[in-house]
């Protein structure tokens, strides 16, 4: 009778690195993720915008000024993700707290150049650039167009 002796398995140590790559992963995000949110003086803007959105029957998005119901933009289905799913985040945190659509959500421009999204009802702020020039761009594009209507 030979003995032998079982072959080690060839899979055996990357599949313990997965496992530990995922378990890290899984650590960080659980430390990582906390409900603080950016400290945002919002004094110091230097420009400053009031948004309402209004959805339209057809599924189309309109941006209007708070301030003067002057609108900003419509935005069509198929167009303007970013702002459109943005938006729809933040009214959906409102309606998820029981809050309604009274209250403008506020576009801050700061002194630096940063756009920041802010919502006063739920304490939610965003920096927008955070996502890409031409993702910010698109907010832009709506204080441009604010601006122009005051």
């Amino acid at each position: 009778m030979e003995h032998t002796l079982p072959r080690p398995d060839p899979q055996r140590r990357p599949a313990m690195a997965c496992g530990a790559l995922i378990a890290v992963a899984l650590v960080l995000v659980a430390v990582g993720r906390t409900d603080r949110t950016p400290a945002v003086d919002e004094t110091a803007a230097v420009e400053r915008l009031a948004l309402k959105f209004d959805d339209l029957p057809d599924g189309t998005v309109v941006a209007l000024n708070a301030d003067d119901g002057q609108e900003l933009a419509r935005i069509r289905p198929g167009e303007g993700g970013f702002v459109r799913v943005t938006m729809r985040s933040f009214a959906a945190e409102r309606l998820n707290r029981g809050h309604g659509r009274e209250e403008p959500f506020q576009l801050l421009r700061m002194a630096d150049g940063d756009l920041i999204l802010s919502d006063h009802v739920t304490g939610r702020t965003m920096l927008l650039d955070a996502f890409g020039p031409s993702n910010e761009g698109a907010f832009a594009q709506l204080m441009d167009k604010g601006r122009m209507s005051q």
